[in-house]
């Protein structure tokens, strides 16, 4: 009888302990799942690890960036040659210890001198003749016979005759290769210096760089800034 009792309990206790080997078991099983998802959580842990070091890279890199620009000179230093009469002759960047000539400034310049002298009027007929001489100097072909034209039909000295024409150029753009927009207001003035109105006006210029080998053309337009077409209008409101 106590045998019978003890053999009982002993195939009880085997059956609540988890059998190992090959067997398929609800706690071989269990076992499985717990070490798959332990795995998974491990995997995923050292992606987002490598992700983080990735983006933490990325963004020094960015910050680096950021602050070699900022360190950066932002003003570039230029070098403004003039003549005797102040006139800019010529332009230079620093960069270094080279100097890079920048011809785009000086066609700039150019454009403002060639609208002034053209188009400003002075009861002076001395000062508008020596200012036309100036503006003539930098046209030919097509835009010296335009300019001819329009002048005619109102020579400055007759107008200034009546009043005064003070021009402000206002700007002077690149459009496209050699062509520029320049834009400008007039503002005339009654011989008592009460101002009469203002117009403003819009002129596109073709231009070429030719220096002349003749002392005399250089001295008088060293840059060979030439306008070879020429045209304006008054801009209505």
């Amino acid at each position: 009888m106590f045998n019978l009792r003890k053999k009982s309990n002993e195939a009880e206790v085997a059956a609540t302990k988890p059998r190992t080997g090959g067997e398929d078991t609800p706690w071989t099983n269990a076992q499985a799942a717990y070490e798959d998802r332990v795995l998974r959580v491990q995997a995923q842990i050292a992606n987002w690890r490598m992700f983080a070091f990735i983006s933490l890279g990325i963004a020094g890199l960015a910050v680096g960036g950021a602050i070699w620009i900022g360190a950066k000179s932002k003003f570039i230093p230029m070098v403004f040659e003039v003549d005797k009469l102040g006139q800019v002759v010529a332009v230079k960047a620093l960069h270094g210890d080279e100097a890079v000539t920048d011809p785009q400034r000086l066609v700039y310049r150019e454009m403002f001198d060639l609208i002034e002298n053209l188009r400003s009027v002075t009861t002076d007929r001395q000062a508008n003749n020596s200012r036309l001489s100036k503006g003539f100097s930098r046209l030919t072909g097509a835009a010296e016979r335009y300019v001819k034209t329009e002048l005619r039909k109102a020579p400055p000295n007759d107008v200034g005759a009546n009043k005064t024409v003070q021009v402000i150029v206002r700007s002077a753009l690149r459009l496209t290769g050699k062509s520029w927009q320049v834009d400008w207001e007039e503002h005339s003035f009654s011989l008592a210096g009460e101002e009469i109105g203002v117009a403003r006006w819009r002129a596109t210029v073709q231009y070429e760089l030719n220096p002349s080998p003749d002392e005399k053309v250089f001295r008088s337009n060293p840059t060979g800034f030439t306008v070879t077409e020429m045209q304006w209008q008054e801009v209505v409101k």
